[in-house]
C-alpha cells in the first residue's frame, strides 16, 4: 500500500508538504499542490478515509516516536510515559521508523512525543498547526501547540567538566555521537563551555565522533590511539555510558589503566554502568521521571489545562572507579 511517504519522495517534495497539498492547505503553490496529486494517483495513494474522520475525535492513543530501540537508555523513559499513559485510559503506539509518519499526518494519535532527530521540524510545525498536541525531548521548537521537555544536558556536562579540571586533568578530550543528536550536541557544548572557563585548551583532535553504541565508542578509542597514544588526554567525557565501556575496553587493550592513566566519565548511569569493570563514574538521568513529566506535560495540552510547574530533572554525579 502505498503511503504519503512514498508519494511525497515522487513528488519531490517533503512529507508535510505532501500533506498540506493532499488536505488542501491554501499555503501551498497551485503547481506544487497538482505535482502532488498527480503523484498520488500515479503510485495509486488513497488518503484514509476513517483516519482522516478522527481528526475530528478521539482516538484514545498516544504516539511515542523513537530513533531507535537500541541500548538500554529507552526502558525507564519509556515505563515513565506508559504509567502515565495508562493511568489517563490511553494506549501507547510506540515507533521508531520514519515511515510511520501517516500516523501522525492521518491522525491516528490524540498526541505525540518526539524523541526522533529524523522527524524533520517542518513535518512537527505543519502537524502543530493542524492543532496535534507534541512533546519533543530532543530539541528546541517554537510552537504553541509543541512543549519541549529537555534534559539538564548542558549543566551535567559542566558537572562533570568541572570534576576532572579540579582532579588536576590540563587536557581533556571528549566522545560526541552524531552532530544531529540535540541531547549529545548540548552535552558537548556544556563540556567546551566549562573547560574555556577553567582556561583548559580543547584541540580538536580530542573530539571523537561515535554513534551511541559501546562498538562506536571503542573504535573511535581505539583509532585516536593508533593515531598517537602518547598525546592521548589524561580525561574523556563521554556523550552516555555505552561508549564510556567501549573506551574504556579500548584503552585497556593498549595496556593502559582506568583511572590510572585515562580518567572516563559517562552520561546517563544505566544499569549495567554500576557493574561493569571498572564501574563507571557517570552523570546520572532520572529517565523514568523524564518520560513522566513528559506524558503529563503532552495531557495537559490534550485536556487544555494551563501550563503546570512539573519537577524540574536534575542531574547528579555518581562517582565510582573509572574518574
Amino acid at each position: 500500500m502505498a503511503t504519503l511517504k512514498d508519494v511525497a519522495k515522487h513528488a519531490g517534495v517533503s512529507v508535510s508538504t505532501a500533506s498540506y497539498s493532499i488536505n488542501g492547505n491554501p499555503l501551498v503553490a497551485v503547481d506544487t499542490r497538482k505535482k502532488v496529486m498527480d503523484a498520488a494517483k500515479e503510485i495509486g495513494y488513497r488518503p484514509n478515509g476513517p483516519a482522516k474522520n478522527l481528526k475530528e475525535q478521539k482516538t484514545k492513543i498516544i504516539g511515542l516516536f523513537l530513533s531507535g530501540f537500541t541500548g538500554p537508555f529507552f526502558n525507564d523513559m519509556m515505563e515513565g510515559i506508559q504509567d502515565v499513559v495508562m493511568e489517563k485510559g490511553y494506549e501507547l503506539v510506540v515507533s521508531s521508523s520514519v515511515d510511520r509518519h501517516r500516523m501522525l499526518v492521518e491522525r491516528y494519535v490524540d498526541g505525540a512525543i518526539v524523541l526522533n532527530y529524523h522527524m524533520e521540524d517542518e513535518l512537527l510545525y505543519s502537524l502543530a498547526s493542524e492543532k496535534l498536541p507534541i512533546v519533543v525531548l530532543d530539541r528546541e521548537l517554537n510552537h504553541s501547540n509543541i512543549q519541549n521537555v529537555l534534559l539538564p544536558n548542558n549543566e551535567g556536562a559542566r558537572k562533570a567538566a568541572e570534576y576532572l579540571i579540579e582532579s588536576g586533568h590540563k587536557r581533556l578530550g571528549f566522545i560526541a555521537g552524531s552532530e544531529e543528536s540535540y541531547d549529545g550536541e548540548q552535552r558537548l557544548s556544556g563540556f567546551r563551555e566549562e573547560l574555556l572557563k577553567g582556561k583548559i585548551p580543547f584541540q580538536i583532535e580530542d573530539l571523537l565522533r561515535a554513534d551511541f553504541t559501546e562498538e562506536s565508542g571503542y573504535q573511535a578509542m581505539k583509532i585516536r590511539m593508533e593515531k598517537d597514544k602518547s598525546g592521548i588526554p589524561t580525561a574523556f567525557l563521554c556523550a552516555n555510558d555505552e561508549m564510556a565501556m567501549g573506551a574504556i575496553r579500548a584503552i585497556q587493550e593498549y595496556g593502559l589503566n582506568v583511572p590510572e592513566d585515562i580518567s572516563i566519565i559517562g552520561f546517563d548511569d544505566i544499569n549495567v554502568a554500576q557493574y561493569f569493570t571498572p564501574s563507571l563514574t557517570t552523570m546520572r538521568i532520572p529517565r523514568k521521571e523524564w518520560g513522566i513529566n513528559a506524558a503529563h506535560t503532552l495531557f495537559d495540552m490534550i485536556e487544555r489545562k494551563p501550563d503546570n510547574e512539573l519537577a524540574s530533572i536534575k542531574v547528579d554525579f555518581m562517582k565510582r572507579n573509572s574518574g
